[in-house]
């Protein structure tokens, strides 16, 4: 039977970040429903509000994840009124047309083995073959199977709007690439004053300036989670991901290590065009005697950030009703 394939780097990519595991768990439902019933990528309107929500399906609609009836994307079919197919689910994986095609000549090969089978046991007049025959027997069936896994990694091609989409190649071992995440991770002599591990250069600022404004934690992380954490710097910036950790510190019960802050920094939303990128300025120390300095635009910076965190919010808040 066919598998549905999905990208051995979608677990970082962007649109899948800004679905959330819930968003993203529906998608491949859906994608196991189309494989299994081969529906080439639509999902009937019965099973969408079976599986999923309305701010789920929502959501995966205006990511290009997911597409309705009447939709614009040129490369995939127009589902029914109510139904949706998923974004670009042909190609990837196999239509119905070449699974049946497939099915069908393997159940030949395998009617085409018996039958040679049963003619050289008739001829021989001997039902056991030799250890010789039976092994070349097994190697001919090993080799005439149908392929386990499709050959396509995953799902690819951009959705309506979406210019910047990246993709990583099938590696052929399982070890890391040297260039993953995009940037490549920072040389083995750049380390943290405070905890020591390697840091990336795209981090070095990030860490630096949550170091300077008092919020001391471990950077010791996997490639994955620095893979998550430059996804939220391109997305944002890291004085806004600096602004957002520092208004949510409890110096009382500060966290052990970075990883607790990226499922904070997940939460965060896209920063807003013309938003300054540079960190506001920090006092040289903080203490109960010293009031941090906040000008019109940091005020302003605040404001932008608690409005955003309210909308996010209320988000989860709707979710958690639905």
């Amino acid at each position: 039977m066919p598998h549905f394939a999905v990208d051995e780097s979608a677990h970082a990519h962007r649109k899948v970040m800004r679905a959330g595991n819930a968003a993203f768990g529906l998608w491949v439902r859906f994608g196991s429903y189309a494989c299994d019933h081969l529906t080439d990528g639509m999902v009937p309107a019965e099973i969408a509000a079976m599986y999923g929500t309305a701010p789920q399906l929502a959501k995966l609609t205006k990511l290009g994840m997911l597409h309705g009836a009447g939709h614009d994307c040129p490369r995939c079919a127009q589902p029914e009124q109510g139904d949706y197919v998923l974004h670009d689910y042909l190609g990837p994986n196999p239509s119905r047309a070449v699974v049946e095609q497939r099915r069908e000549k393997a159940a030949e090969k395998k009617r085409e083995q018996r039958a040679a089978a049963e003619s050289k046991k008739n001829r021989d007049g001997n039902e056991d073959d030799s250890s010789a025959n039976r092994d070349g027997n097994a190697h001919e069936n090993a080799s005439n199977r149908p392929p386990l896994f499709e050959d396509f990694p995953g799902q690819e091609g951009a959705s309506p709007g979406d210019s910047s989409q990246t993709r990583a190649r099938p590696r052929p071992s399982p070890s890391p690439s040297p260039a993953s995440p995009p940037e490549k991770l920072a040389s083995k002599g750049a380390r943290s004053a405070a905890a020591g591990p390697d840091i990336p250069d795209f981090g070095r600022p990030l860490v630096d300036q949550m170091t300077a404004a008092g919020m001391v934690v471990s950077w010791r992380l996997s490639e994955v989670e620095w893979f998550a954490i430059h996804a939220h710097i391109k997305r944002s910036s890291v004085a806004a991901m600096v602004t957002f950790i520092r208004e949510r510190w409890n110096p009382a019960d500060p966290p052990k290590t970075a990883r607790y802050l990226t499922r904070i920094w997940s939460d965060m939303p896209d920063l807003p065009e013309g938003t300054p990128t540079q960190p506001p300025p920090l006092p040289a120390a903080v203490g109960s005697d010293v009031v941090p300095f906040r000008d019109r635009q940091q005020q302003a910076s605040d404001d932008m950030f608690d409005r955003a965190m309210a909308r996010a919010q209320a988000r989860m808040q709707q979710k958690e009703t639905s």
